[in-house]
């Protein structure tokens, strides 16, 4: 492998956005929440001038929130949607704002293998969509090199059920927990498919919901896998040259 892949884990509070900045490509899954304005500012400060690929995972507020400002503040060459639908304003400034760009648009389905640059992406969710906006949401294993990285939205344990009856190859080395570390999510079976080395949550510190939920972090405990969250660790960037990798919490 030529060059670093960096993964920023951004600190959006309850909400999720990360970034994939590898030598030849920009990748960004999810946009953070549609009442904050924090993800552009952050993707200027790592020096973001276009984005390859925008994937929305599924069309909750909190995952495609700043669409609107990402697609406006840089060129966008292709975005993924689940195909699910919301009648929410949020939805449908996104949508907008997509169509009103130069932005390529997708529906991925389970199955289908794309290279963006040095980077690979294998999509494992959705087969089809039921309507149920967490059960469609895309489910991505990117593989840069020898190093692997899954991310399942706010897909929960049906979900993650079906990704494993499919036979899809979803090891990884580091996995983002699905539904923002919620008990819903990350079942037992899923996870020692997966059997990651480290796992990262986003969630606000504080926040209503009680994310992450202890019984998902007690079964990571017990299977040795390191744990990084936004509300404990602010932002979190893994670092890896497509065989090694380091993690840097913003705090520890």
């Amino acid at each position: 492998m030529q060059g670093e892949l960096k993964v920023h884990f951004i600190d959006v509070g309850q909400g999720d956005a990360t970034l994939l900045q590898g030598p030849d490509f920009t990748i960004l899954i999810d946009a953070g929440r549609h009442d904050r304005s924090d993800v552009v500012p952050y993707l200027k400060s790592a020096g973001v001038k276009t984005i390859d690929l925008l994937i929305g995972t599924h069309p909750h507020a909190d995952h495609i929130g700043q669409f609107p400002q990402v697609i406006e503040a840089f060129p966008v060459g292709e975005v993924w949607l689940s195909g699910d639908t919301t009648t929410t304003r949020t939805f449908e400034r996104a949508i907008d704002a997509i169509e009103a760009s130069d932005a390529g648009y997708h529906e991925p389905r389970a199955g289908e293998t794309f290279s963006f640059g040095s980077a690979s992406i294998e999509v494992l969710n959705p087969a089809r969509l039921t309507g149920n906006l967490h059960e469609g949401s895309i489910s991505v294993r990117i593989v840069y090199g020898s190093f692997t990285v899954l991310f399942t939205g706010d897909a929960e344990a049906e979900t993650e059920m079906a990704i494993l009856a499919r036979q899809h190859d979803v090891n990884a080395l580091i996995l983002q927990l699905g539904h923002h570390g919620s008990s819903t999510s990350s079942s037992v079976e899923f996870l020692k498919a997966v059997n990651p080395e480290v796992a990262v949550y986003s969630a606000a510190e504080g926040n209503s919901y009680g994310h992450p939920h202890e019984v998902v972090l007690e079964r990571l405990r017990q299977m040795g896998v390191q744990i990084y969250g936004t509300d404990v660790n602010g932002t979190i960037m893994v670092i890896t040259d497509g065989q090694t990798y380091e993690v840097q919490a913003q705090r520890r």
